[in-house]
């Protein structure tokens, strides 16, 4: 994809977030651990892998968990696991291969006596261990690897606030419990849901209160955006108008990282379905209400998730058409519980005392045109 969607993006694709990337990577090399919250699609993951990449090239080991994609607390210590001893092995699911002895004698030699090796020096836990043993030695494996090896270790948690939901609040504890001791480990923990992130690691009653320093994620400047996106057109040979131009996808995304890639793409394909070779504001007009059909499922979904809650879609249709939130008819409280919820969820965000802003100004548009 000439501007890639729907996951992680290469290094050459993150745009104008090369200081911030620096400035994480300095800190988790020295020892420090970062939390960093926002929306979903905002790029999250993608400087996090950006961070491992650069870590990894320097000898650090590293590890990456998402907690979106675990269903329990064996899960979750799996993944802990499997992602620290790749770091030795080269395997994705070391313990797969450890549990079946048979496929791995068969498999690769090499594999097979790095393994062997692993087993003498840090021991593994067995199939039939219980829930609460197995978690402790996934909680401890990053910090003994790293003894052992004499390396450091980055591990990235994503989706860390899911955490919770999967093991229960007490997860918190226990993990805090194992990584406070640990000197040769640091930890990026990654949030969708800003308020619970922030509620995680600044709560003064919560496990993880100050125990990682908490980033904002820096808006992407709006000059960076244009020069990246001419750059993407003219090495295909595609000539863009003017700046203004280029300006016009920025501002009608946003700057919003998913869905500026999301217009380029819809405008080049445009372009191609045209035999055109000009980026011009008709098209890139064009290229909008395309991608506005694209993320209709996206917005439905979001809307569906919330929209069950009463006042919330009454909430949401006041702050597009710029009304103000709170108004006579309505419980103040029940207003704020709508508000509460929608900030919870990454839809909207405060400004100032009761001023909100959507973060994906495409969804402002989408409610005003539905509701």
């Amino acid at each position: 994809m000439h501007f890639p969607l729907g996951g992680p993006v290469p290094a050459e694709d993150i745009v104008g977030r090369d200081d911030f990337i620096t400035s994480l990577e300095t800190r988790l090399a020295e020892g420090q651990s970062v939390m960093l919250a926002g929306p979903r699609r905002i790029g999250k993951t993608s400087l996090a892998f950006e961070v491992l990449r650069r870590l990894k090239k320097k000898g650090f080991y590293v590890g990456y968990v998402d907690f979106f994609r675990a269903s329990s607390k064996r899960s979750i210590a799996e993944s802990i696991i499997n992602s620290c001893l790749e770091n030795r092995t080269g395997i994705r699911k070391t313990l797969n291969a450890v549990w079946d002895r048979a496929k791995l004698l068969a498999g690769s030699a090499k594999i097979a006596v790095k393994v062997e090796d692993l087993e003498l020096s840090i021991g593994f836990p067995k199939k039939e261990m219980d829930d609460e043993t197995f978690l402790e030695f996934a909680l401890n494996l990053p910090e003994l690897l790293a003894e052992k090896d004499g390396k450091r270790m980055v591990m990235v948690f994503d989706e860390f606030q899911d955490a919770g939901q999967i093991a229960g609040l007490d997860i918190y504890k226990v993990m805090r419990s194992h990584f406070q001791h640990q000197n040769k480990v640091s930890y990026l923990f990654l949030g969708s849901k800003e308020s619970m992130m922030q509620s995680l690691f600044a709560g003064k009653k919560h496990a993880f209160y100050r125990f990682a320093t908490v980033l904002p994620i820096p808006q992407i400047p709006e000059e960076d955006w244009m020069s990246y996106i001419a750059r993407k057109f003219n090495e295909r040979g595609i000539e863009v108008t003017s700046d203004y131009v280029l300006r016009e996808i920025v501002q009608l995304a946003g700057g919003h990282p998913q869905d500026t890639m999301l217009i380029c793409t819809e405008a080049y394909y445009t372009l191609l379905e045209a035999n055109e070779r000009r980026l011009s504001s008709e098209i890139v007009r064009i290229a909008y209400e395309r991608a506005l059909i694209t993320l209709t499922p996206v917005f439905d979904e979001i809307l569906d998730e919330v929209g069950k809650k009463p006042l919330v879609r009454e909430v949401l249709r006041r702050l597009a058409i710029g009304e103000t939130v709170y108004k006579d008819k309505n419980n103040p409280n029940n207003i704020k519980r709508a508000v509460d919820l929608l900030s919870m969820s990454a839809i909207i965000e405060k400004e100032g005392r009761g001023k909100y802003r959507f973060v994906e100004p495409m969804l402002k548009e989408y409610i005003l045109r539905n509701y």
